[in-house]
């Protein structure tokens, strides 16, 4: 095999190669707002891969404070914080790049003796195309209902809604899957050709 082959022959395999393992290494995101500050705005914080709209922080203590009900040990399901949605009713998080998947545990806060489910809707674009409601009769150890909420497809954004009333729901321990940045697509691309390229030179000169 002549020089200019081999080089031709390693390049390839050195785009090529690699480009399974990045594939395989795309795993979910997780966030539980832990490392950010108590009462904060998440809105002003950074969080992995994710911007999230205006709710606030709140640590299970923080919660008893504000609110006067025990939270201590049962409302967090990661560490002890979380977010309420006290500054609006709906929190968005919007994806640095689309996810093929969302999920979030939720904790809803009955208001005079009613608990409403909460709406978890994925948008690709403006356009929804995915949802799921949680099912009120499902109650945890807080005492309220609580549920992880799921969904599957291709999002740039997913909403969480229950009404519109501010400080009737809580998050936790969001988790989601990246697609992978078209750049990998293209270096696959890319070495893919560079090896099928010195193959064929090397079959000439056979």
């Amino acid at each position: 095999m002549k020089r200019s082959v081999r080089r031709s022959y390693a390049l390839a395999l050195a785009l090529a190669l690699p480009l399974p393992l990045v594939a395989l290494e795309v795993r979910a995101a997780d966030v539980d707002f832990d490392d950010l500050a108590s009462l904060a705005d998440v809105a002003n914080q950074n969080l992995p891969g994710v911007f999230a709209s205006t709710a606030l922080v709140l640590s299970e203590a923080d919660v008893e404070l504000l609110t006067t009900i025990p939270a201590t040990g049962t409302w967090a399901t990661s560490g002890t914080q979380g977010l309420l949605n006290t500054l609006a009713p709906s929190i968005v998080f919007t994806f640095a790049v689309p996810v093929t998947d969302f999920s979030i545990d939720i904790l809803s806060i009955s208001r005079e003796g009613v608990t409403l489910p909460v709406e978890l809707r994925g948008f690709d674009g403006a356009n929804p195309i995915a949802s799921v409601t949680s099912d009120p009769s499902q109650i945890g150890d807080s005492g309220y209902h609580e549920q992880r909420l799921s969904l599957v497809g291709l999002f740039t954004s997913v909403e969480l809604f229950s009404s519109d009333e501010t400080t009737t729901f809580w998050l936790d321990s969001a988790s989601f899957t990246p697609v992978p940045e078209p750049g990998t697509a293209a270096l696959a691309g890319a070495g893919l050709a560079l090896l099928a390229g010195a193959a064929r030179g090397r079959g000439r000169r056979a």
